[in-house]
């Protein structure tokens, strides 16, 4: 059971980890901006460092998968195939997870009118 938890965490684990820092990251700036305050980089970053490690995470898990296909013998190549694709989205997402953070860390988006 341990097996394929691990493989599809590896599949899919940047990609949630992603939509979870988008979410959380326009969340934690839309809140505290409503209550008049403007610094939240050190929430962001904590945010950013977290999910950005579960995607690192999901694309480590993803080799292990790679690696177990390869020592067992895959025979139709679909455990081999999410794991090279694990591999490569959690460092895309992981990429991308960076790239949103430093926008909201660089960027000013509270204007109180």
């Amino acid at each position: 059971m341990a097996r394929p938890l691990l493989l599809w965490y590896g599949f899919l684990g940047g990609a949630f980890a992603w939509a979870v820092q988008l979410v959380l990251g326009a969340g934690i700036e839309d809140a505290a901006c409503s209550q008049g305050i403007s610094d939240t980089k050190g929430w962001i970053v904590l945010v950013t460092v977290l999910l950005g490690a579960a995607a690192l995470g999901s694309s480590a898990a993803a080799f292990l998968s790679l690696r177990w296909a390869e020592r067992r013998g895959d025979e139709r190549g679909a455990v081999a195939f999410l794991g090279l694709t694990g591999m490569l989205a959690g460092v895309f997402f992981l990429v991308l997870i960076a790239l949103g953070g430093l926008q909201v860390i660089s960027l000013d988006s509270c204007h109180q009118g």
